[in-house]
């Protein structure tokens, strides 16, 4: 099984340090808008394997079929701090979603035989649940994503 077989683009993302300053400068920039706005507290998380308690914003823009995500970091640890500490702020990963979780599933059991490294995993309870794999050879993250449905945004920036 590929990891595309049954999922699709779902958004491409970009790390940064002030989620709002970057949805309006995308808004006003580029014409990207509007922004809905979530924090995100996952009910169970790891980074590279070690159990931590992290919580995260995360902006979305809707692009054709297709999204633009900004992430935020706000407590705990995270691949995202590591991110902006040893790069600054910038492209982050592609997101690959999934129409059920046994599909989701399949994906992570294709990257762990593939060998691929999990960088962060995070249930978020009856939500879904998202994880990051390295694609060393691309130099890449993917991100693999199942969701129920998204709460209502807490904001929006247009």
């Amino acid at each position: 099984m590929s990891i595309g077989e049954s999922g699709t683009l779902h958004h491409i993302a970009f790390v940064v340090e002030d989620l709002e300053k970057a949805a309006k400068k995308w808004a006003d920039s580029l014409g990207i808008k509007p922004w809905n706005l979530w924090t995100i507290k996952p009910a169970e998380a790891t980074v590279y394997g070690k159990p931590v308690s992290m919580s995260f914003r995360v902006a979305i823009a809707e692009v054709g079929g297709s999204s633009y995500e900004l992430v935020s970091h706000q407590s705990g640890e995270s691949v995202y701090t590591e991110f902006l500490k040893e790069k600054g702020e910038g492209f982050h990963h592609t997101c690959i979603a999934y129409p059920s979780h046994e599909e989701m599933l399949n994906a992570k059991k294709a990257m762990a035989d593939q060998g691929r490294k999990l960088i962060q995993a995070c249930s978020l309870g009856e939500l879904g649940e998202f994880c990051y794999y390295e694609v060393s050879e691309m130099n890449a993250v993917v991100e693999l994503l199942y969701l129920t449905e998204l709460p209502p945004p807490e904001k929006t920036v247009a």
